[in-house]
């Protein structure tokens, strides 16, 4: 019996060692373990860096209106900003004894283990703040007692490392609201348009109420706000409890209306635009996540200009749809003084497939028609020829017998002598073709280039038929080219963005403007004073010349039709603006005839009649007289020595203002030309003798 007892307490004796040793085993396992987890924590830098990162806010030029917002939206904010509305209602959903426990629970730990025996889950945490943070910031979401130690450790530490102040800023900030907001900051802005320190007690408790589950009280979806309120009440009750406000102040948030603002960032406004910028904000940030940037961009679009845009865009596309087929139509604008882009619809309608509206037209290269002319007559200008230079204005093959080239005119008429203005102002193709090469096609592409033409070829690969705007350009380029008119010659840059402000409100990046000379004032003076001569382009526009005149403002403007009417461009500009407007198909289906005027006139006017207002009535420079004793320089082109000739006859392309070529036969246009001008002279009846006598 002694002997069996004896056994007996060795048994005990054994076990308990057994059990200290286990205990002491896993202690030590526990010991590593932490101290392994802390040697890990990130540091209290990194812990600020984490919640300070956000999203790629895009603005308009003045900051307040917001255009599109990519990636989650985090704000930080120190906890002076936080007041004590947030602070109370933060802490009576989620902690209350935060401010006196070190990290953990004891009776959040013991209520969540009866609540999990009892549920047999691992629904119920009972984690404090500083459990929720370290939870948030440094593990994984998943529910298992090895997470849950670690979660403690974490917590334990944060609590060694941080005040109590340092941990609720970064856990206001860092957790997630719901609707793409991150921190109390974006929650506040997001769903109240408020600063957080304005936010009422109700407003405090109803966003302390949705990081229980955003999913279930987030309250832009409408099943929501039902559990929104009553967990909203919920905590005002507890708030109440624990003695943190009044009875009259529970009351009146209890009965406050749950009231959320216009949702705000839904949609995107200026969407082609929008997606331009971030295009450039990826080129200049190739290494750079955007959508955790956390920049702030203010860019140029004029938001006011923008909505004008759109509305006669759409407007006037309806409408060309009808008349002339033309389903589609972009409008660009841009300041010439500073090469800001300060509106730009790149379709009717971003969002309709059936016109491919998301291809922005604005950047799209495409034919630019007669809209390419200016060009070719600037280089002729800048050659010395005078705008009473004669041309003629018959059919001519500018190719071979076997490869012919016969431009015709919009409206199928020839009109024989005409001087420069003329046949500039109201768009002659014929003229146009020998302008182009009298000026020389290679000076002509370097001149456009100069201007900012980005997708020139060599000139064998078009012709002369680029003359009349064979070559695509894209319009944003061709808006800068015509800036150049607009500025006497100089060359600004182009922008899209004014400013970039990273996620500390650092300012790195700033657009200043950059001009250089591309070409003499004069040759531009002269074209200018062409294209704003309102009765020399009557006979091209006869009917809708009334849309380019707008009160007495001085405007120079050019229209254009490519090929088989595929596109129409009217393009507009003053000394302080440049607005292009295209009609037409993007998928290149041809429009009806004529469509350049009525397609894309009145969508220039309608918008141009609305924002000129606020320009001064500044005038174009006027050019210098241009004397040139020559036939056909000189604006005559009847000579009593020579007779009538084509001007080949009498000028040497490569030193147009010297002697008069002894062998003009060596161009090879000068018999093409000659003989032309030959057969009409026939055809309209004259003989030369009877000419000569008359003139």
């Amino acid at each position: 019996m002694k002997i069996g007892k004896y056994k007996f307490i060795i048994l005990i004796e054994l076990f308990l060692w057994f059990l200290f040793i286990i205990l002491l085993l896993s202690l030590s396992a526990f010991l590593l373990f932490a101290a392994f987890t802390i040697k890990n924590l990130p540091n209290p830098e990194i812990l600020a860096k984490t919640t300070t990162s956000g999203s790629l806010q895009i603005y308009d030029r003045t900051g307040t209106i917001l255009l599109y917002e990519v990636g989650l939206r985090k704000y930080w904010a120190n906890y002076e900003d936080f007041g004590k509305n947030i602070i109370y209602a933060t802490l009576a959903a989620e902690d209350d004894s935060f401010f006196e426990h070190k990290g953990i629970s004891i009776k959040g730990i013991l209520r969540s283990i009866w609540l999990n025996l009892k549920t047999r889950s691992l629904t119920y945490g009972g984690s404090t703040i500083t459990q929720q943070l370290a939870r948030n910031l440094f593990l994984t979401q998943e529910k298992t007692l090895l997470r849950k130690i670690q979660e403690i450790v974490l917590a334990i530490e944060l609590e060694r490392r941080f005040s109590k102040e340092d941990i609720l800023t970064y856990y206001l900030n860092s957790i997630y609201y719901g609707a793409g907001n991150i921190g109390i900051k974006a929650a506040a802005d997001f769903y109240f348009n408020k600063n957080i320190k304005d936010l009422t007690l109700a407003e405090a408790a109803t966003l302390a109420a949705i990081p229980k589950s955003p999913k279930y009280y987030e309250p832009t979806n409408e099943n929501n706000l039902k559990r929104l309120k009553e967990r909203r009440d919920l905590i005002l009750k507890r708030l109440l409890d624990l003695k943190w406000i009044s009875d009259d102040e529970y009351t009146q948030a209890v009965n406050s209306e749950l009231k959320i603002t216009k949702k705000k960032y839904t949609k995107i406004a200026a969407p082609h635009f929008v997606i331009e910028v971030k295009k450039i904000l990826e080129n200049m940030f190739p290494n750079k996540n955007l959508e955790n940037s956390g920049f702030k961009v203010i860019t140029t679009l004029n938001y006011n200009y923008q909505k004008i845009a759109e509305e006669v865009v759409k407007e006037g596309a309806l409408k060309n749809e009808e008349k002339s087929g033309a389903r589609n139509a972009a409008l660009l604008m841009m300041d010439t003084k500073t090469g800001e882009i300060l509106a730009m619809v790149g379709s009717r309608d971003f969002f309709d497939e059936s016109i491919q509206g998301q291809v922005n037209m604005t950047t799209a290269p495409r034919q630019p028609g007669s809209a390419f002319k200016p060009i070719s007559y600037v280089t002729l200008f800048q050659l010395g020829y005078p705008i009473e230079t004669i041309v003629f204005d018959v059919p001519t093959n500018f190719g071979t017998p076997e490869n012919p080239y016969f431009p015709k005119n919009f409206d199928e008429r020839f009109r024989g002598p005409v001087d420069l203005k003329t046949a500039l102002a109201q768009s002659i193709n014929v003229p146009a073709v020998k302008v182009f090469y009298l000026a020389g096609p290679e000076r002509v592409i370097e001149n456009a280039k100069k201007f900012g033409i980005t997708t020139l070829k060599d000139p064998q690969y078009y012709g002369l038929s680029l003359a009349l705007g064979s070559a695509e350009v894209k319009m944003i380029d061709l808006v800068k080219a015509y800036s150049v008119f607009a500025n006497d010659g100089e060359l600004v840059s182009q922008s899209l963005i004014l400013k970039i402000y990273d996620h500390n409100n650092n300012l790195i990046y700033e657009y200043k403007p950059e001009r250089k000379r591309v070409i003499d004032s004069q040759p531009v003076r002269m074209l200018n004073f062409i294209l704003k001569d309102y009765e020399a382009r009557r006979g091209l526009l006869v009917a809708s010349l009334p849309l380019t005149k707008i009160d007495d403002y001085e405007i120079a403007i050019k229209t254009g039709t490519s090929e088989y009417y595929r596109d129409a461009w009217t393009i507009g500009y003053t000394p302080n603006f440049v607005v292009a407007v295209w009609a037409g198909n993007t998928d290149g289906k041809p429009t009806k005839k004529g469509a350049s005027i009525v397609a894309t006139l009145p969508i220039w006017h309608n918008f141009v009649k609305q924002i000129i207002k606020d320009y001064p009535k500044t005038k174009f420079l006027e050019p210098l007289p241009v004397r040139v004793n020559k036939p056909m320089l000189n604006g005559k082109w009847y000579d009593e020595i020579y007779g009538v000739h084509e001007i080949l006859h009498y000028v040497d392309r490569n030193n147009p203002l010297g002697p008069i070529p002894s062998n003009p036969y060596k161009d090879p246009q000068y018999i093409k030309w000659e003989s032309a001008l030959q057969i009409w002279l026939n055809q309209q009846g004259f003989l030369l003798n009877t000419l000569q006598k008359k003139l």
